[in-house]
């Protein structure tokens, strides 16, 4: 056997393994979806708290909060807290304007520095059982925070992972944003549905105030950003319940990055997240994004003289399987996903999807590694802070 045949071989099994993951997920999404949504009627409802940490947001806060005030719940039982980090901006004047109009409405000035000091602040001078987080950019259903109790009520969990839709409104480096953030939404679904999360937005979360304190929220904690998916392995670690609710209602919708100068930041601030995060998941993510280029180095590597005495018809076969098989479960995934969305959302378009799917997909391919590799070096300063 050729060392080129036996690289198609490899290459071919890899992306077969590769698809047979992408499918577990995608069948579990499927099948959480074709549950439908779940009531909104709560017995006995019990107390929430809404958390959004804020800095420098006195430009999006305001739908938000609309959005929090607007939530179909007992109003006795819900609050509101926006913890303000450091705002330099009428973020907390926002706050107190809208207090005057809204009692359980509470404006709290962090004594810490950053989104996890912001959190815990909240956390800690929250009345509420369950905490519901929201970034303060954020946009959600009137329904949400009675599904999320909904389902507290049924299964019982100590965390929630909850869906974001990034939005795309115009532009390249928007759709791409989408695109990718859709593909990474059925990741975080079908692995969290599956048992074993990996992933998970702290735009929209929610767990319990005693499991919070239990695993000691983000003490000793070093890394600036990271609120989600560091508490996410620590409710893991401590073998606390981390469950998934895939409900149309409950999904929060954020803008993507309109400038590439904001889309390059973000995307160095979470790369440089993700080195911290490591295990299993991180190695299966390091081998995902890998694969392609693996593709690409086995399909450029063949000699035509060496392949035409080396059964050139399955050494083309394998290479052709194998590039569909790291694609299309990466379409068919995304495609399941804008469905769901779409319910959420009756007025995002669909057409063209698969399309706008598989450039995104090559993007991807090319700009994550590089951001990967520079994230090393380069720590980005966001809203006036190094991550």
């Amino acid at each position: 056997m050729s060392a080129f045949l036996l690289h198609c071989l490899i290459a071919f099994f890899a992306a077969l393994v590769f698809a047979l993951v992408l499918g577990s997920w995608k069948e579990v999404f499927e099948a959480a979806r074709s549950e439908g949504p779940t009531s909104a009627k709560v017995l006995p409802p019990g107390q929430v708290s809404l958390i959004v940490p804020a800095r420098d947001a006195a430009g999006t806060l305001v739908p938000l909060l609309q959005d929090l005030h607007a939530q179909r719940y007992p109003k006795d039982l819900l609050e509101v807290l926006v913890v303000d980090d450091h705002s330099s901006d009428g973020t907390a004047m926002t706050v107190r304007g809208m207090m005057r109009a809204w009692p359980q409405l509470r404006l709290i000035t962090s004594t810490g520095e950053g989104k996890k000091a912001a959190i815990a602040q909240g956390v800690a001078e929250a009345r509420g059982e369950w905490m519901v987080l929201t970034d303060a950019d954020a946009r959600c259903s009137p329904l949400r925070v009675a599904h999320i109790m909904h389902k507290v009520q049924v299964a019982g969990p100590d965390m929630l992972i909850l869906p974001v839709e990034t939005i795309g409104e115009s532009g390249f480096i928007q759709r791409v944003q989408a695109d990718e953030q859709t593909a990474l939404l059925g990741v975080a679904a079908g692995t969290a549905l599956g048992g074993a999360p990996v992933l998970v937005n702290g735009a929209n979360m929610a767990f319990s105030k005693a499991a919070f304190m239990a695993v000691g929220g983000y003490e000793g904690d070093h890394w600036a950003s990271g609120d989600d998916i560091f508490l996410m392995r620590r409710m893991l670690k401590a073998r606390r319940n981390v469950g998934y609710l895939l409900d149309p209602e409950v999904v929060v919708s954020v803008k993507a990055e309109p400038m590439f100068g904001a889309f390059w930041r973000q995307r160095l601030r979470w790369a440089g997240k993700m080195r911290g995060v490591g295990g299993a998941g991180g190695w299966a993510a390091l081998a995902g994004m890998l694969l392609p280029w693996f593709l690409l180095y086995v399909s450029c590597s063949f000699n035509l003289n060496e392949m035409m005495v080396q059964r050139p018809i399955a050494c083309v076969l394998l290479l052709a399987s194998a590039w569909m098989l790291w694609l299309l479960p990466v379409l068919a995934l995304t495609r399941a996903v804008r469905r769901f969305l779409h319910t959420a959302d009756d007025h995002r378009p669909v057409r063209g999807a698969d399309f706008s799917t598989f450039v995104s997909l090559v993007a991807f391919t090319v700009y994550a590694p590089i951001i990967a590799v520079v994230s090393l070096f380069i720590r980005p300063k966001w809203k006036g802070r190094r991550t």
